[in-house]
């Protein structure tokens, strides 16, 4: 994977970041200025200090957070869309999609409807998890291939994708 600059980024760009020796990626909508919009789960720096820049203290739920607060350290990296197939099966898990996205300022607009509203539900690694909303973001549909990745799926979940998008083109065209 190719990291991508801080100045590469647009407002609506799905972007993700390494955890854990990139043994999962953190997920979120970039929506400019240096902030991202992201779901975040369970976390053992609560007892942090507040970010001097953005004000945020570490918590579950969805936030919109300094682009440092986001990253946390670790490398930056920019999410793909529109993706062949056995690019999906071959390309770390959590890193690409074959599905279309949405225009940039619908992608936004859905990150902010989310934080105002605290729609998206509770963090759940396996059902709801950061990747989900940003893919949601994007797409308007809620899917993760990162956590079939960690278990070795991303056949399946090539295929799996296949059909769900099948489904949704004929019921939505």
């Amino acid at each position: 994977m190719k990291t991508v600059r801080i100045d590469a980024l647009r407002p609506g760009d799905h972007i993700f970041s390494d955890r854990k020796s990139r043994l999962y990626f953190h997920h979120g909508i970039y929506v400019g200025d240096q902030m991202v919009i992201h779901l975040m789960g369970p976390s053992k720096t609560y007892n942090l200090k507040p970010c001097q820049r953005c004000g945020f203290k570490p918590q579950a739920g969805i936030f919109k957070t300094c682009l440092d607060c986001f990253l946390n350290g670790h490398s930056l990296y920019r999410y793909e869309y529109d993706v062949s197939y056995l690019k999906l099966v071959f390309k770390r898990s959590g890193s690409c999609s074959i599905w279309d996205c949405r225009p940039a300022n619908q992608v936004v607009e859905t990150a902010y409807r989310l934080l105002e509203d605290k729609s998206f539900g509770s963090y759940n690694f396996f059902l709801n998890n950061c990747e989900d909303f940003a893919v949601y973001c994007k797409t308007g549909m809620a899917l993760s291939n990162q956590t079939a990745g960690l278990f070795g799926f991303n056949l399946v979940g090539a295929v799996g994708y296949h059909a769900t998008k099948g489904i949704y083109e004929a019921f939505t065209n």
